[in-house]
């Protein structure tokens, strides 16, 4: 067991948790990876306007 916490049980809980999420990535993980990848691409943000960032600039 590694040491992250000065507690025993902290550290205890930790590697619990550790072991389930390594668990569940190499269980889920090839099939969420292939989701990802055939998933629709997400539209990239409006930029914010130029003006709007310059007075915020010229207000610091």
């Amino acid at each position: 067991m590694s040491k992250i916490y000065d507690d025993p049980k902290y550290n205890a809980a930790f590697d619990r948790c550790i072991d389930v999420m390594t668990k569940l990535m190499l269980k889920y993980g090839k099939q969420v990876l292939e989701q990802h990848q055939t998933a629709a691409p997400v539209s990239l943000q409006k930029q914010p306007d130029t003006k709007q960032i310059s007075s915020f600039a010229d207000a610091a």
